[in-house]
């Protein structure tokens, strides 16, 4: 008998955790929805920002609790809309969230979103989008509301 508890004590400890990721899950309905505002536009190589009400375009990303989001962009001209799944990756000890747009959203956003973006969570309430555009670096700001 003393031996089978050591045994159950032994694979309990042990047991405990082995397969969790080392960074908090983020697919928990306690964490959605969630919406991420763009809140500032860098242009690194030419060392300018854009932020809030002056950026060319306000936008988000709605995240929901069965792993799909919605990405909306509103300019004065009109609003653009895309949808798709999203998945947590962990890279170089770095949390990032990648989106990946459903076909039937790229038509409308053809051009303007990439059908595959990688957000790098810098914080529990920022993320950061890199990408190039015409060959220059453009880095795009997200804040939790």
């Amino acid at each position: 008998m003393k031996h089978v508890f050591t045994l159950m004590l032994f694979f309990g400890i042990f047991s405990c955790n082995i397969d969790q990721p080392e960074y908090s899950d983020l697919h928990t309905s306690n964490n959605f929805p969630q919406k991420w505002e763009l809140i500032q536009v860098r242009f690194p190589s030419e060392n300018l920002q854009q932020k809030g009400l002056k950026m060319a375009w306000q936008e988000s990303y709605l995240l929901l609790p069965d792993s799909t989001f919605l990405k909306k962009r509103m300019t004065p001209a009109e609003t653009i809309t895309a949808e798709g799944k999203f998945y947590t990756e962990k890279e170089n000890n770095e949390i990032y969230i990648r989106f990946e747009f459903y076909k039937s959203s790229e038509k409308p956003a053809n051009g303007i979103f990439s059908n595959n973006e990688r957000l790098l969570k810098v914080d529990d309430d920022v993320m950061v989008l890199t990408s190039e555009y015409n060959g220059k670096k453009q880095m795009f700001d997200y804040k939790l509301k």
